[in-house]
């Protein structure tokens, strides 16, 4: 970086506290755009508010009134470049935008904590070709604390459960499956599991999580046997991965060895008798294992 580097990231950290988002999930973000020892351009993220919602990068660049000095200029941004993964229209996206004005270096202050994003904006303006870097630990923790409620939110799913909703009476065939819909702020990624809890028991539900809508994740819930259950979207951290991943491997297992005894042992073999998925004892969430949105349905046999 150059000599003037320093002076533009801690600029770019007092646009960002310039930012007054309307809730959590909006971080503070300032950008500069420099070249050579002169700044061409400023930004810092809008509130969120319908009319002030654009990124620091993008109201930076529209500060610019020479766009052909963008290709020998440096851009500050105190947060990582957004991908089209988290926008709309996926064009619209910095890291697009970036590549687009051709700008040839971009420093970072840390890299974003929405796990749609996390790395992505870096790899795809490495992968384009443009020099990135990051601030120093110095300046990367003052954006850090200037962003601990937006990391604190991002660490979360931020999922609702849309359908079925809290109450509800669900009829399928038992035993059965039944799909539960949920929209969240931050994709699930392998420490989100579905669980489902009956009478002082707990199923991890073997399912994955898959796309619906924008912003909307569809997983199927298997439930053998009527009455009222709670399901829970649950974040699990490494004792909670360790013991869903461990129950999986028990019923894999019992799958197996059903598979192997059945036509060679009578029907009510003992081995047979057993239940292949058996509950784990749980009557709370045990620690390791955050619940991120619940319902508590009932469910009744006969034709969905």
């Amino acid at each position: 970086m150059n000599e003037y580097a320093d002076r533009f990231m801690n600029e770019a950290i007092e646009w960002a506290r310039l930012c007054n988002p309307i809730e959590d999930a909006i971080p503070k973000v300032g950008a500069i755009i420099a070249t050579g020892s002169t700044v061409i351009g400023r930004g810092r993220r809008g509130t969120g508010a319908e009319g002030d919602d654009e990124h620091a990068e993008w109201n930076a660049l529209e500060q610019v009134q020479d766009e052909t000095s963008l290709p020998d200029a440096t851009l500050y941004t105190t947060l990582e470049p957004c991908t089209g993964e988290v926008r709309t229209h996926p064009h619209q996206s910095c890291t697009e935008l970036i590549l687009r004005r051709r700008i040839p270096k971009v420093v970072i202050g840390i890299l974003d904590p929405n796990q749609g994003v996390t790395g992505k904006g870096l790899w795809r303006l490495q992968e384009a070709g443009v020099d990135v870097s990051l601030f120093p630990h110095n300046l990367a923790q003052k954006v850090r604390a200037l962003n601990e409620k937006f990391i604190g939110f991002q660490q979360t799913l931020g999922a609702k459960i849309v359908s079925p909703v809290d109450g509800d009476v669900v009829r399928i065939r038992v035993p059965g499956w039944h799909t539960l819909r949920f929209t969240s702020v931050t994709p699930p990624t392998d420490h989100h599991f579905l669980l489902c809890l009956k009478n002082g028991l707990c199923w991890p539900q073997s399912s994955v999580f898959r796309p619906a809508d924008a912003g909307t994740w569809e997983v199927d819930a298997h439930f053998g046997s009527t009455g009222e259950h709670t399901l829970h979207l649950v974040t699990a951290v490494d004792l909670g991965v360790s013991l869903v991943k461990y129950y999986q491997k028990v019923g894999e297992r019992n799958s197996a060895r059903r598979r192997q005894l059945e036509g060679s042992v009578p029907p009510d073999h003992p081995a047979l008798r057993e239940g292949t998925w058996p509950g784990i004892p749980m009557t709370v969430l045990p620690k390791g294992l955050r619940s991120e949105a619940w319902i508590t349905i009932t469910i009744v046999a006969g034709d969905a």
